[in-house]
């Protein structure tokens, strides 16, 4: 049994604050087994994702579901282009296959817990990942 405690992801979420690489999903850090070097659990892992003050992720495709809870700041996500708001204690489920974009709508960094089946999905070979740009062009991610 491990324990991910949150005070350290969130050291390590501002020491990387500044990482602008990726404007589909901000910044995002996958919890780990410290043992085996992959996902927490062979059919799920979980992600901390940080959207910055103004940010606004480009809308991205996959073929994962996601959980998302937010732990701070308000925001909101754009699912298939229906406003969902982000705020403490919210849970938003996001089917596989739905375009998603988040948006901070705060002064603060909005942080989100994510717990997706990617592991599951890829053991099969059915994990897809696609982007628009800035232009509106859709693009493979993964």
């Amino acid at each position: 049994m491990f324990v991910y405690r949150y005070d350290a992801m969130r050291e390590l979420l501002d020491k990387h604050r500044d990482y602008a690489e990726n404007t589909h999903e901000c910044l995002l850090i996958e919890y780990i087994d410290p043992l085996t070097g992959g996902s927490v659990y062979r059919t799920m892992t979980f992600f901390m994702q940080m959207v910055r003050k103004g940010e606004r992720t480009l809308p991205i495709k996959q073929s994962a579901s996601l959980l998302v809870a937010p732990f701070e700041g308000r925001g909101h996500a754009l699912v298939e282009g229906k406003r969902f708001e982000l705020a403490r204690f919210d849970t938003v489920a996001i089917p596989g296959g739905h375009w998603v974009e988040y948006v901070n709508d705060d002064s603060d960094p909005l942080i989100l817990f994510v717990a997706s089946d990617e592991p599951a999905l890829a053991a099969f070979g059915l994990l897809t990942r696609y982007g628009r740009n800035a232009s509106g062009d859709v693009v493979k991610l993964l």
